[in-house]
């Protein structure tokens, strides 16, 4: 079955502006993010070294903390599941874990320093309070609580350039990561660890935990560095669906496309996984590149994607 991507038209939901935050930071704003639990908060990461907190008052958005700490540039703000932590990772190679104690009152409570470059992107697992940074020093790293001290639980190696971000699957059994090296690596935690310990399949902690490579897809399926990446449970509803038992993951390139690929066990025995592309949307932002692709979490097939081009574009997936 042919899937073909296409822009939003005129049958799609209209956007609207409601709400512009002038002057919120003194150079770019590189990430934002809401707050999980209520939504009625956005944390701002900008190029100024800080990291804003924005309430939704009656008609506007109210700056009510600023996070400061980073020598430099601030690339990511992720919020935890429960809203209690939020992670800021930068240029300075330090990921901050922030805790919030009420009344937009925010401790650092560690400074985690392990990478030897830039951290371009942090990540919270969807079901525990489980960390993932990705790095200028081509690595992932794995973070945990331990005892009250957050500590490098593992560090995943395979790229052989710069790890520009990730993503996990829904159920948060897999993590899918995005390189310069123009490759998608999906992680899975080493299965003889998990026989031996009789846990249940899933990314989570435990000493000297590893991870392995289930799935790659080669560098010759995109011709420049991969952005970004998103994974989401279905496409559609009903029988039409392309079988993907794990998902989609759409990918943004500076090879100006947007790449939707499926996900899916392989029969058998085999614990790795097949990745296929589903379909490609060329010069998806003109001729720029795309930095930022999203899946709708409650809409099947809608996908926001962001570029250089200043421009946010709204993509709806027609089976």
């Amino acid at each position: 079955m042919d899937v073909d991507c296409k822009e939003s038209g005129s049958t799609a939901t209209a956007w609207q502006c409601l709400d512009v935050i002038d002057n919120a930071h003194k150079r770019t704003v590189r990430s934002v993010a809401f707050e999980p639990t209520r939504g009625h908060a956005i944390a701002t990461a900008s190029f100024d070294g800080t990291t804003a907190i924005w309430e939704k008052t009656d008609d506007s958005y109210e700056c009510v903390a600023t996070l400061e700490g980073h020598e430099n540039e601030a690339k990511c703000v992720a919020w935890a599941p429960s809203g209690q932590l939020l992670a800021t990772c930068g240029r300075d190679k330090s990921v901050w874990i922030w805790e919030s104690n009420g009344e937009n009152d925010f401790d650092c409570i560690s400074v985690l320093m392990e990478h030897t470059q830039d951290v371009k992107m942090v990540l919270w697992h969807p079901k525990q309070e489980l960390l993932v940074s990705f790095s200028y020093d081509d690595t992932i790293r794995v973070w945990k609580d331990d005892d009250d001290d957050w500590v490098s639980a593992a560090t995943i190696s395979g790229h052989t350039s710069t790890v520009w971000g990730g993503a996990f699957s829904p159920q948060g059994e897999y993590l899918a990561s995005v390189s310069d090296d123009r490759t998608v690596r999906v992680w899975a935690q080493n299965a003889n660890q998990e026989q031996q310990s009789g846990s249940e399949e899933g990314f989570y902690y435990r000493p000297d935990t590893s991870y392995r490579c289930v799935a790659v897809v080669p560098d010759s399926v995109h011709s420049r560095a991969i952005y970004s990446v998103s994974w989401c449970a279905s496409l559609a509803t009903g029988e039409q669906q392309p079988k993907a038992d794990l998902g989609y993951l759409a990918t943004g390139c500076g090879d100006n496309s947007v790449r939707i690929l499926s996900v899916s066990r392989k029969e058998g025995e085999s614990e790795d996984l097949d990745v296929a592309l589903v379909c490609t949307q060329e010069n998806a932002h003109g001729l720029s590149d795309i930095n930022c692709v999203e899946w709708n979490p409650k809409y099947p097939g809608w996908l926001a994607t962001s570029g250089d081009d200043g421009v946010v574009r709204i993509w709806h997936l027609e089976l």
